[in-house]
């Protein structure tokens, strides 16, 4: 099978939020979903099901438990027990859920996921923010900071791997540190790996496997839904193998909904027959990222960047050509839409989603070479 993924696919008027938010002559490049066709895998099982007349209430049955076992042993070579497994709704609710298997207060380093970082606040728990140490090739956690910030009641750490939008993928060494940091707090990791499988430059670590504590003190979120670009068909794993921490999510977990019978046949051929889907999707990631920020770095000399090593995401501050030169700026001035910074905990830098067609990705860039040499 050989992916086509520069076809234009059209989905102006299909009520997405990512193209048929802002008028027609712009190009949007915001939210985190991708313009690419999915794997026909998911489109035949959809269709294979929908030709069933009755759509009930539906179990997770065992051929989605063992289609992410499988995948995930043959991604990480390691054995999940189908008891650490909790089925549910999407990640975004789960994050909230989340803070509230722990009474204390959380931590997280920022530039965040926008949506992790107001999830404490919507479980009405207090969030200590420290900033990521930019070392100017990449970003990576800055453990003394976040020593010297710790409280006596927190208790939760937030971890965002592959890290969205700074587009870093942890080393193994770096969250073996993040445990022995977690066990000498007595802290539980929260750890969003959804963009796990959109990596480039390394594999990606699951934090459980790291090590003992790691395992027994976390509960990791993945889900297909990034990577096979589906994520408007919501179904996500929470990976628990500590039987109280699970008990306790479950029991805040118990009123959201089931994730549905179409998103688990989704699921089950997004994980068991979309593999090559996948690593030509990854390749043609890669070229674009290599493309981008060539091209920034050409074009843009006085923005700062770092490589994206994970996700489909570069995090850019332009501010050298002015401070007003944000999110808003391109906006206006180019008809470019970017995620703002101030969304992640990060003002005055803009989010780029090039999860999309080579040709859409360059004309983005001629409109924003374009605006700058306007405003010069």
């Amino acid at each position: 099978m050989k992916v086509h993924f520069d076809e234009e696919v059209n989905r102006r008027n299909t009520d997405s939020i990512k193209w048929d938010t802002f008028p027609e002559d712009t190009i949007p490049m915001f939210i985190a979903d991708m313009d690419f066709a999915v794997s026909p895998a998911i489109v035949n099982a959809i269709q294979k099901r929908a030709a069933h007349p009755v759509f009930g209430y539906t179990r997770s049955d065992k051929r989605l438990i063992t289609a992410f076992q499988t995948w995930f042993r043959e991604n990480y070579q390691y054995e999940l027990n189908p008891e650490w497994l909790v089925v549910i709704p999407g990640i975004v609710p789960a994050l909230a859920v989340a803070s509230r298997v722990c009474d204390g207060k959380s931590m997280a380093a920022i530039p965040n996921y926008s949506m992790l970082l107001r999830s404490p606040a919507k479980a009405g728990k207090e969030l200590i923010q420290v900033p990521l140490k930019n070392t100017e090739e990449y970003y990576e956690l800055d453990l003394d900071a976040m020593e010297k910030k710790l409280t006596p009641d927190t208790d939760l750490f937030y971890l965002c791997s592959p890290h969205n939008p700074v587009g870093r993928v942890f080393t193994r060494e770096e969250l073996k540190q993040v445990s022995e940091f977690a066990e000498k707090n007595r802290l539980v990791v929260i750890s969003d790996e959804i963009h796990c499988e959109l990596v480039y430059d390394r594999e990606h670590t699951p934090f459980l496997t790291v090590d003992d504590y790691a395992r027994d003190h976390s509960i990791t979120f993945m889900a297909p839904g990034k990577t096979y670009n589906i994520p408007g068909v919501v179904l996500a794993f929470a990976i628990i193998p500590n039987p109280e921490l699970r008990a306790r999510f479950q029991k805040e977990w118990y009123a959201l909904s089931h994730p549905g019978i179409f998103n688990m046949e989704a699921a089950i051929a997004a994980y068991g027959e979309s593999a090559q889907w996948k690593r030509e999707l990854v390749e043609y990631l890669r070229a674009n990222r290599d493309y981008l920020e060539g091209e920034l770095q050409r074009r843009f000399p006085k923005a700062r960047l770092t490589h994206t090593e994970g996700t489909y995401l570069q995090w850019v501050d332009f501010r050298a050509y002015g401070d007003d030169k944000t999110a808003e700026f391109f906006r206006r001035k180019a008809k470019v839409i970017f995620s703002s910074g101030d969304e992640f905990g990060g003002p005055g830098y803009v989010r780029i989603n090039f999860g999309c067609r080579r040709g859409v990705l360059a004309e983005a860039l001629d409109r924003l070479e374009q605006a700058l040499k306007e405003e010069l």
